[in-house]
């Protein structure tokens, strides 16, 4: 019998998601077919500049991604709920998109380059005008996030030994420091990046599994500490390198272009 377990949903839906308080309740269903989940694969080297190199080969491993996930984001005292389907192809591209259960998009958010675009369809004016509660993230962030590379590891980074088999790494841009990594047997454990000498922005991944040949982590929190903001991520589903036509990656119309 196959190692390999197909982790596939039988049987009738499960109930919806309870609404917290002002949360927006969101179903996505857009991907069809099962994802092949394989057992966890043994501990990363010990040594800390092999684990380092292993945590990069390892995100090597794929060009493109798609995921289904659902989401909490924490917004000072408010909640909002989602599920939602993330695109990525690198090294520049990727497309968070939140839909209602009867098809609409509530909310797109498009990177293609240094460009983004934003749409909130069913959203009124003063929603529109104040997007970034919607998304409580950067292109900066979420590159960090999806697109890794260059992204993840900014500028010189050197590993170090560090308690419970872990190790600790930093990226400096000349004395800049520009990131910090802790990374545990099993992959990346948190990821925090700094700007003007202060913590901005905290990443911790968690849940490691094998996907198709890559070790991707399926518990994902974004934590902003200056603006008592997080988002916490559940992935329900990746596709490992699925083709993603250019087509996927075209702004909506009435989407407001950034930086």
């Amino acid at each position: 019998m196959s190692r390999r377990l197909r982790a596939c949903r039988i049987g009738p839906p499960p109930p919806p998601r309870r609404r917290r308080s002002g949360a927006l309740h969101i179903f996505v269903a857009l991907l069809a077919g099962c994802t092949t989940v394989a057992p966890r694969r043994g501990a990363l080297p010990s040594a800390p500049a092999a684990r380092l190199a292993a945590v990069q080969a390892n995100e090597e491993h794929f060009h493109s991604l798609r995921a289904r996930f659902g989401s909490v984001a924490h917004l000072g005292d408010a909640d909002r709920s989602a599920d939602g389907v993330l695109l990525v192809v690198k090294p520049d591209r990727f497309r968070l998109r939140l839909m209602l259960p009867i098809g609409f998009t509530v909310f797109d958010y498009l990177c293609v380059g240094d460009q983004t675009w934003v749409s909130l369809p069913l959203a009124g004016e003063q929603e529109q005008a104040h997007v970034e509660q919607f998304a409580p993230f950067s292109r900066q962030d979420l590159g960090q996030a999806f697109l890794r590379g260059r992204y993840a590891f900014p500028g010189v980074c050197d590993a170090a030994p560090a308690p419970n088999d872990q190790v600790w790494v930093t990226c400096r841009d000349g004395d800049v420091l520009r990131r910090t990594i802790l990374i545990g047997s099993d992959g990346i454990v948190e990821e925090a990046t700094y700007g003007d000498g202060e913590q901005r922005l905290l990443i911790r991944y968690a849940d490691y599994r094998s996907v198709d040949g890559a070790s991707l982590p399926f518990r994902i929190t974004l934590e902003y500490p200056q603006r008592r903001q997080s988002v916490d991520i559940a992935i329900d589903r990746y596709e490992v390198n699925p083709t993603l036509s250019d087509d996927l990656f075209h702004p909506v119309a009435g989407s407001s272009q950034g930086g």
